[in-house]
């Protein structure tokens, strides 16, 4: 074991023997302590869905511009973006994608979450803004105030904080705020009498929007005596939509775990990907989740795929299924021939994963 991930396990959970040698199932069983103590945070399951939306070419689909309302052209045109250039769903980098379940969890932290009747259910620590999401023109957009060492205090899982970090984390919450992002997805109401609603969502926004408050006190002589800066983020509506019915439960502490399972702050997209996939089966109770390997692979590395560098993806594939069996959520997985002929991979989830 290199001294890099010893040191990162060290400093996160005791997850060393008597010996010093490794042992990710005392890792798992510490870790899953901790989560017992601390809970866990809903993560919106519309959200992780469009994180997870990929195009697979084997699949006939109509052009997406062709079924795009107009009023969505026009946000992309005043958006001054190529309609080439848009792709369906939310592509994220790791860091991003670290960034936003820190958003997550912060959000079920600091929200109203007892009554989900009531319009500022997961609505954050400072109000609401009222924002127009698809065909609806009034629905509650999230806001959380907190300061940057905050973030990047749950960032980096709980480990030392430096003032490189935090500018680090400025820097990926800036680089999110610059982009948009293609939503496309159905939201489904169940009715009393057993039949169902459903409503079409179509919009082209940012996932969150900054605002950066600093206050500074001064005396009568025009001397600084205190100066407290505090973010504000205003949420893009998916992260509370539906969120009563439709969520996926992340440990408290899933990036400290994430971190130590991968062995490196350094994430890769496709492991964070797979856990994420694996995390909204189990959700499902689907045990037993099965896809073929092709399939898995655009899942996963959907660009890599497309620019035939599959010797990559399938090597960091591998990677993905260590991290994901150190955290615990992975049991076992089997390779065997689909009904197509094609190669499929059965996962067996662990059932009590916590």
């Amino acid at each position: 074991m290199s001294n890099k991930r010893k040191n990162i396990e060290e400093s996160l959970l005791p997850g060393l023997d008597s010996g010093g040698s490794y042992s990710p199932a005392k890792v798992i069983q510490q870790g899953a302590e901790e989560v017992i103590k601390k809970g866990k945070f809903k993560r919106s399951g519309h959200l992780t869905d469009q994180i997870l939306k990929y195009n697979y070419p084997k699949d006939r689909q109509p052009s997406l511009f062709d079924s795009l309302k107009t009023e969505t052209l026009k946000d992309i045109e005043v958006a001054g973006v190529e309609v080439s250039e848009i792709v369906e769903g939310i592509k994220l980098s790791p860091s991003e994608n670290k960034i936003i379940d820190c958003l997550c969890k912060l959000l079920h932290e600091t929200s109203q979450t007892s009554d989900a009747k009531r319009e500022d259910y997961y609505s954050g620590n400072v109000g609401y803004e009222l924002t127009e999401f698809g065909e609806d023109k009034k629905t509650p957009a999230p806001k959380l105030a907190f300061t940057i060492y905050e973030l990047t205090k749950e960032y980096k899982g709980g480990e030392y904080v430096s003032g490189k970090d935090i500018e680090n984390v400025k820097q990926i919450l800036r680089e999110l705020d610059s982009k948009r992002f293609l939503l496309s997805y159905v939201e489904t109401t169940k009715k009393r009498d057993g039949g169902r609603i459903e409503k079409k969502i179509e919009d082209f926004r940012k996932l969150i929007h900054i605002i950066k408050i600093s206050q500074t006190e001064y005396n009568k002589e025009d001397i600084e005596l205190s100066k407290k800066e505090e973010t504000i983020i205003l949420l893009n509506p998916i992260f509370r939509r539906q969120i009563d019915s439709k969520f996926i439960l992340y440990p408290n502490d899933i990036n400290r775990r994430t971190i130590i399972a991968y062995g490196s702050h350094n994430l890769s997209d496709i492991a964070l990907r797979l856990r994420d996939y694996l995390m909204r089966e189990h959700s499902s109770k689907h045990y037993q989740p099965e896809i073929t390997l092709d399939k898995l692979y655009y899942l996963l590395a959907e660009r890599w795929m497309r620019e035939s560098r599959k010797k990559k993806v399938t090597e960091y594939t591998d990677k993905a299924i260590e991290t994901v069996k150190a955290l615990g959520l992975l049991l076992s997985y089997e390779i065997k021939p689909a009904s197509t002929g094609d190669k499929k991979i059965v996962f067996t989830l662990n059932k009590e994963w916590d």
